[in-house]
């Protein structure tokens, strides 16, 4: 059974309601944070805050589709047992569909949609009469399909995704949980490592320095390479900086140099561009090693590697 509003469950249940109409909505939620929501209708939709179920990304607040490329997709299966279900999602784009500033295909090639989690729900209105104006949304949704993009496909006109249930995330489980190596096994700020990446403390709680900073973006400034008017220490390579004001506020990117100290180059671009004056968060990386860990982080009570193991050539 799917979860659904009263309103709907009456409609469905009535005996006089012959007629539905159904429209497929689309929601990526990328994994740097942006929201891209499309209708997969004729028009543009906005969909009230009741009109979504617990249990999706869209529940608790009215969200609105917009009129954006062409969709076409495989069914949806339900199996009892371990499968994971897939969806194949084709996007047909023509040159107006956009994602920030890149065309569809070239966000696809950036790898913006990499890991992103997908939605599809199933929007449910009464049929309209002529000329009523914009379709009746109040009956709300079924949540049709939740998963994460497993594989993208590049063609000639389309943009062929295919989604996997989060089923999927058991058989790409690294088992065991950890291995011996000379690196740390950590992911940097978690649990496990225990240091605040926010507030710049170590597991003990001492301070260390080495936390958030706000930065400002200068003139000059590209999608792909921020100029700022400070220059943050190397701590922040591998970090994250994230766009406090501006186009690009909420998207979050890794940073993957800091060239000449005042400027910050990221792995993947910003969707929009960046008007001097905006402002960004930034969090430290780290490199996994003993020396970063020791030296800058004072952290390495809680280091995660095995730095005197010997390499496999001399271990046998």
């Amino acid at each position: 059974m799917r979860p659904c509003s009263a309103a709907l469950a009456g409609y469905l249940n009535s005996a006089a309601n012959l007629e539905i109409v159904q429209v497929d909505l689309y929601t990526f939620a990328l994994s740097s944070g942006e929201m891209l929501r499309w209708s997969g209708g004729d028009a543009a939709l906005t969909i009230p805050a009741a009109g979504f179920p617990a249990g999706s990304i869209n529940h608790g607040a009215p969200q609105t589709f917009t009129l954006g490329p062409r969709f076409g997709r495989s069914k949806v299966t339900n199996k009892i047992g371990v499968q994971a279900a897939e969806l194949d999602i084709e996007i047909m784009a023509g040159a107006n569909d956009l994602i920030g500033t890149f065309a569809i295909a070239e966000a696809v090639r950036l790898g913006i949609f990499d890991g992103a989690t997908v939605e599809l729900d199933r929007l449910f209105a009464p049929p309209q009469a002529a000329g009523a104006g914009a379709l009746d949304t109040s009956l709300g949704c079924l949540l049709w399909f939740y998963g994460r993009v497993a594989d993208c496909d590049i063609g000639r006109s389309t943009v062929q995704v295919k989604v996997k249930s989060l089923m999927n995330l058991l058989a790409v489980q690294q088992m065991p949980r950890r291995l011996y190596g000379a690196a740390c096994t950590h992911i940097f700020g978690d649990a496990m490592c225990g240091y605040d990446r926010a507030g710049g403390k170590n597991a003990q709680g001492a301070v260390t320095g080495v936390g958030q900073i706000t930065v400002t973006a200068a003139t000059g400034s590209t999608q792909s390479l921020v100029n700022i008017t400070s220059s943050p220490a190397a701590a922040y390579v591998e970090g994250t900086i994230t766009g406090a004001t501006g186009a690009n506020t909420g998207s979050t990117r890794t940073v993957a140099n800091l060239g000449g100290g005042a400027q910050v180059a990221v792995w993947r671009p910003l969707l929009f561009p960046i008007t001097p004056g905006d402002t960004f968060t930034m969090l430290p990386g780290c490199d996994h090693t003993t020396a970063t860990c020791n030296g800058t982080f004072n952290n390495l009570l809680r280091y995660g590697g095995m730095p005197y193991i010997p390499p496999p050539e001399q271990a046998v």
